[in-house]
């Protein structure tokens, strides 16, 4: 009877060996995807930062594009 709990006892030690070496494991993934994260982050900003400016030069030229058409017209319409 003994020898079977000391069976039992050691199954069990190996177990939860195991199942710690299981949740090394995961932390170690956990890091490694809260880092991911992170980056992820600081590109979407990146990106964010570089539509923002993308944005506001197209409406300078947008500006610029109808100040020209609206100069050529009144001059054009002026002009007699």
């Amino acid at each position: 009877m003994e020898s079977r709990l000391a069976n039992l006892e050691g199954a069990y030690l190996q177990v939860a060996d195991r199942l710690n070496g299981i949740d090394m494991r995961f932390d170690g993934l956990d890091r490694k995807i809260d880092g991911l994260d992170r980056k992820i982050d600081a590109l979407r900003d990146s990106i964010a930062t570089s539509f923002r400016e993308v944005d506001r030069r197209f409406m300078w030229l947008i500006g610029m594009i109808v100040t020209s058409w609206v100069t050529t017209i009144l001059a054009i319409l002026l002009h007699r």
